[in-house]
């Protein structure tokens, strides 16, 4: 029987069995086990968003890590959330008028649920109606099933 990493708790093991699955070419195990790593990210706060935020500073950390062969952390965004809060990092994300390169290799690596727009369209009651609709129309234009938040 495989193993299921959205049951893991280890990011060690769970790194190792994405570097298995990579070897093999087992695209949807690969994509499960990032999926995972990301997820393990806030499992510790309670707060949805900044729990859903931690996700995806978890998915930038590990995409160093694979770009970089090491851990890096994220450091700028990590103080500039420290300093804003979850919030306002969010909502400025989210409302750029660019489309950003991470944005775009999340949503064609098929987890657009780790961009700043999904998190943003998940909670909308959280967020001002314009960065809302900003989070909508762009994953809308790119094809991801908006959250009904």
């Amino acid at each position: 029987m495989a193993a299921n990493p959205s049951k893991m708790t280890d990011p060690r093991k769970i790194r190792q069995l994405l570097a298995n699955a990579e070897r093999l070419n087992a695209n949807e195990l690969a994509t499960a086990c990032r999926r995972r790593l990301y997820e393990l990210g806030g499992a510790d706060l309670d707060d949805p968003v900044e729990r859903r935020l931690a996700q995806a500073v978890a998915e930038l950390e590990e995409t160093y890590r694979e770009k970089h062969g090491r851990t890096q952390v994220a450091g700028y965004t990590r103080r500039k959330i420290a300093d804003a809060g979850a919030i306002a990092n969010l909502s400025d994300w989210a409302s750029k008028p660019e489309v950003t390169p991470g944005f775009l290799a999340l949503v064609e690596n098929g987890i657009a649920e780790f961009t700043s727009e999904y998190v943003v369209a998940e909670f909308p009651d959280r967020f001002a109606p314009h960065v809302a609709a900003a989070a909508r129309k762009r994953l809308e234009q790119h094809g991801v099933n908006v959250p009904q938040g």
